[in-house]
């Protein structure tokens, strides 16, 4: 159990979950349920595993958006652009989510804002926090133009403020819009796609394309890299190269139209 959540969460939600065993197993330790606590024989849970290939990769990348560009379900969901726009940006789903016409979305100057996420607080809702996972979230990148293109679309029709609304043009719960990602792909190739795939696949490219560790990190507003690059160089600017390796490849409605 614990390396499924260490697989599915990350090593820090596995560590979390082995204390809350840990502790529950001690009390049945006490109270004579339990001889012994079997949680404290887990020397280590060791690395997650890592997929032999990315799910997403630039060989597979049409297929997948493809599984939703025919899908009804996507459609009626509202996920097709943002698969599309998550191709070329590779953000946190809360981030995205969180973008908004006002603020976020410079048409002029070809770029987005990333400043803040989604989450619920309880008995509130839904709400914009003010900051992003990391102080390197906290990034304005300039995409390629078919990302903007989509956005000039979206933003053409839209009546909510959101970029990426609920049905109702309310701020969307990322939590329901991962299970939805879930149901189109189900039966599918590309089963247990999760929106972080889209990261991996965007970073790929980037590396690919020969951008520095410092240049894909900003892109993607990681918060890990080395300590000169972190302290001596300027941060946060605006992603030329990334826009430029990613405009390589077109969007799949264009290369299925054309």
């Amino acid at each position: 159990m614990l390396t499924t959540v260490r697989d599915k969460n990350g090593s820090g939600a596995a560590k979390q979950a082995r204390a809350v065993l840990t502790a529950i197993c001690a009390l049945g330790v006490r109270h004579g349920a339990l001889d012994d606590n079997p949680v404290r024989e887990i020397e280590s849970l060791g690395k997650k595993r890592r997929r032999s290939s990315r799910l997403i990769n630039p060989k597979t990348v049409n297929a997948a958006l493809d599984v939703f560009h025919q899908s009804e379900d996507a459609a009626r969901w509202d996920l097709v652009d943002m698969q599309d726009v998550s191709s070329g940006l590779g953000s946190r789903m809360g981030e995205l989510l969180a973008l908004d016409w006002e603020t976020s979305v410079d048409f002029d100057k070809g770029t987005i804002w990333f400043h803040g996420t989604v989450i619920r607080v309880t008995g509130v809702g839904l709400v914009v926090q003010d900051h992003t996972k990391s102080p390197a979230g906290m990034r304005r990148v300039r995409p390629p133009g078919w990302v903007m293109d989509i956005f000039k679309r979206r933003h053409a029709v839209s009546t909510s403020p959101w970029c990426f609304p609920s049905t109702v043009g309310t701020l969307r719960d990322p939590d329901n819009t991962r299970k939805y990602i879930r149901l189109v792909v189900k039966g599918t190739a590309f089963e247990g796609l999760h929106p972080h795939d889209w990261r991996h696949y965007v970073a790929g490219v980037l590396d690919d394309a020969g951008l520095t560790a410092r240049q894909i990190a900003d892109y993607l507003g990681h918060e890990r890299v080395s300590t000169t690059q972190d302290e001596y160089m300027e941060r946060g600017v605006v992603g030329e190269q990334a826009s430029i390796a990613l405009a390589s490849r077109l969007p799949a409605t264009v290369q299925r139209d054309g």
